[in-house]
């Protein structure tokens, strides 16, 4: 050893490694003060560091060969020709490996776009890869701080979010998005959470980092203890104490140190002013505000949200947070002229916020006015101005749901894929729209791909059996259900689409089991609500009509301490298609008057004569049902409601049914189905108008295709019986129209189908 040594000394060997390390440690703190000055990729640093000690054998073989006192020899050894290139292919291949799928290039990319003043505006964001996703949960209480101070527990995160909003680095998943989850665990109040279950549902969302911590009153006021934790292996990365009189500046001390600690770097034209100019310099508004928040995201009272909430605009009219959010508030409520001076009271103090929040103001002031170009004019300039902001471009779906335009959705979702591959969700989202387009082929790949990728989430699986049962591909959805059952075998959701897939292929007595079964798993009033729902599909599946409207009122019961009252209205109103179904037209007529009472503006003039059609052509009154349909027809053109317009399409084509027109009411079914992927019940349509109009063997055609997803639905079966009795086949009518009236065994007396099905029945038999 000792002569090893002195080999080494004599040869340099430990000098030369020492100059390596310090010009290696050089060059590495100018690169990351590049990569800092001029925000270029951070993984410049790690892809230096991983070279030079990858390239150390390199320094070695020199060192060794010309490091020894005396005269230097004449080229490379054996050994430096052969080693040399081999350590430096080597170090490219692992550099690729590791490193070849990352964006090397700058960590911002630049626009130019033309604001509404027509100004030209360059500007550099943040890429989407460079962005850190962190949630930022609650702290918990601590001494000090009584039940009614538990508004502090929410309100720093929440400013926090709020401050950092306008860097687009900074991601962030609001901790509400977790409350029917926690809520589930035990957590209603969203406290005391322990840090693994954080870590989890960080890692649900593809968080990179969550923060956790503590708030406690103190003689100087408050001190707020916040840990930044990496999501990977929990690890704490940062923790900060701070204590002082005053919770908005703590906030902004909180705000840089949070930056440094997620990496996000300094740069020039990002808004930076103190959080209190952003929310109120009234204090007391600042305190209702948060607690108005709390009392919406966290105990789902939405009174008591609107209470805060205009006690904050009323102490502070320039508030714009708090107009905005009462307008969210009141508009949720059904209270939509009081809504909409809230709405332009945040309008004409736009200054307020940050800019990419007044994108959203804007667009919601649209969308209100039912003026969907201008809102999709507003969330196009959002999103030219911030490409990388996932957040404009969730607004941009939302435009192309109303106008239905699902190629334009698939196009949205991709580029929403591209800029956070490991957001898994958008993947069922795709498949889900490529499912609209009747694309099965693609939706099945995307889905293949979610559960690869996520072997351990079963709403996977879930999705993917719902894909599978409306091919028909029922003994394949049957096994997916059951995988994602033995990943979360106590969640109601999946229980009851086992249930609704046995209620489908005629398996009504595990059906039923299971839809009680899943009631009695549920934990939360969300959960039981859409348990609820799906014993009521089962009840009118079977013509179970009075146990039907029973269950919808339970439903109503559960749903409404979890729903707003504005999407609440509309949900309830669509019950009367279960008095329809069963032909009680005048209990239509009471429901819909009652419906049309809780239905808000603007929703009102579109939703209310829809519905009003609904029941004039169920009445047999086609004059009124088509004046109503007109009526709807003229507004959702008006608002470029594509969805609506289609709907309305489907309903001209069983008006025209109605009247004995059948080849204009086949022309309609036919425009419907070319622009969507047609479920069971618009082939069945179909399939009854060909029938009438006598082209009985598509009407065949038309009908199995109906019956494949749903092969025990009663009233696809009695009409393919009607198709064989025309068709002179009155064995073969008798079988369909027995396997209706099995499902209709237990369906109501005055179940108008079911009662036609047996007068058939018996005219066939006798």
């Amino acid at each position: 050893m000792p002569r090893l040594v002195r080999t080494l000394l004599e040869r340099r060997v430990p000098h030369v490694l020492a100059i390596y390390a310090g010009a290696s440690w050089g060059v590495v703190e100018f690169v990351d003060f590049a990569v800092e000055e001029f925000l270029l990729s951070p993984h410049w640093t790690r892809v230096l560091l991983v070279a030079l000690l990858l390239l150390l054998p390199t320094a070695l073989m020199l060192a060794w060969f010309h490091g020894k006192p005396g005269r230097e020899r004449d080229g490379l050894a054996r050994t430096e020709k052969i080693g040399i290139p081999a350590n430096v292919v080597l170090c490219g291949a692992v550099l690729w490996m590791l490193f070849g799928g990352e964006d090397l290039g700058a960590a911002t990319t630049s626009v130019t776009v033309e604001t509404e003043d027509g100004e030209v505006v360059e500007r550099e964001v943040a890429k989407a890869e460079f962005r850190k996703r962190t949630v930022l949960f609650p702290l918990d209480p601590g001494t000090g701080l009584d039940e009614d101070d538990s508004w502090l527990a929410y309100a720093v995160p929440s400013a926090l979010e709020y401050d950092l909003s306008p860097d687009e680095f900074f991601d962030a998943l609001p901790f509400a998005l977790f409350r029917e989850r926690l809520s589930g665990l035990g957590f209603p109040d969203l406290l005391g959470i322990p840090s693994a279950l954080k870590r989890e549902l960080a890692e649900e969302r593809y968080a990179e980092f969550f923060g956790a911590g503590e708030i406690e009153r103190t003689d100087a006021g408050y001190r707020v203890a916040l840990r930044l934790h990496e999501v990977d292996d929990g690890s704490v990365v940062a923790e900060t104490l701070l204590e002082g009189p005053d919770l908005l500046a703590l906030i902004d001390e909180l705000s840089p140190r949070v930056k440094d600690a997620l990496g996000i770097p300094a740069r020039e034209g990002i808004e930076d002013v103190p959080v209190r100019d952003w929310l109120s310099d009234d204090s007391a508004a600042v305190e209702e505000y948060f607690r108005g928040l709390a009392a919406f995201m966290v105990a789902n009272d939405l009174d008591g949200a609107i209470g805060h909430m205009a006690a904050a605009a009323g102490l502070d009219p320039t508030f714009t947070g708090a107009q905005f959010s009462l307008y969210l508030f009141l508009l949720s409520n059904g209270r939509t002229e009081e809504a909409l001076v809230a709405l332009q009271a945040a309008m004409a103090n736009l200054y307020r916020i940050p800019e990419r929040h007044r994108f959203i103001v804007k667009a919601e002031y649209y969308f209100v006015a039912q003026d969907v170009a201008r809102a999709a004019a507003v969330i196009d300039m959002w999103a030219e101005l911030h490409p990388e902001d996932a957040q404009a471009l969730r607004y941009r779906l939302i435009v192309h749901r109303i106008t239905g335009d699902t190629e334009a959705k698939l196009a949205t979702l991709a580029t929403l894929q591209r800029l956070d591959p490991r957001d898994g969700g958008v993947l069922k989202e795709i498949a889900a729209a490529q499912e609209e387009l009747g694309n099965d082929a693609e939706a099945l790949a995307a889905l293949a791909e979610y559960v690869e990728r996520f072997p351990d989430d079963e709403t996977g699986y879930a999705s993917l059996a719902g894909l599978r049962r409306r091919r028909g591909e029922h003994d394949e959805a049957r096994a997916n259900l059951e995988r994602a059952i033995l990943i979360e075998p106590l969640a109601p959701g999946l229980v009851g689409a086992l249930a609704s897939l046995d209620l489908h292929t005629g398996n009504f007595d595990e059906a039923r089991a299971g839809y009680e079964r899943a009631i009695g798993l549920a934990r939360t009033a969300a959960e039981r609500a859409d348990a609820l729902e799906g014993l009521k599909h089962y009840h009118r599946f079977r013509g179970e009509t009075a146990e039907a409207i029973r269950v919808a009122d339970a439903w109503l019961e559960e749903a409404s301490s979890e729903i707003a009252p504005m999407v609440l209205s509309q949900m309830r109103a669509a019950d009367l298609e279960i008095y329809l179904d069963a032909g009680w037209i005048a209990d239509a007529a009471d429901f819909l008057d009652e419906s049309k009472a809780r239905i808000p503006p603007p929703f009102d003039s579109y939703l209310v004569p829809y519905l009003e059609s609904r029941l004039a052509l169920a009445s047999g009154d086609l004059g009124a049902a088509r004046e109503a349909h007109d009526a709807t027809h003229q507004v959702a053109q008006a608002m470029g409601h594509g969805e609506l317009l289609q709907s309305l399409r489907r309903l001209q084509g069983e008006i025209d049914e109605a009247a004995g027109d059948y080849e204009s009411a086949i022309t309609g079914y036919r425009e419907v189905m070319a622009t969507e992927n047609p479920g069971p019940g618009l082939h069945r349509d179909l399939g009854r108008a060909l029938r009438k109009v006598g082209r009985l063997d598509e009407a065949e055609a038309e009908l199995r295709e109906a019956l494949r997803p749903i092969p025990a639905h009663p009233r696809t079966h009695f009409e393919i019986a009607l198709v064989l009795e025309a068709r002179g086949d009155a064995v073969a009518a008798v079988e369909n129209l027995k396997a209706a009236l099995v499902a209709w065994e237990t369906a109501d007396e005055t179940y108008e189908p079911a009662r036609e099905a047996r007068g058939k029945m018996a005219g066939l038999e006798g």
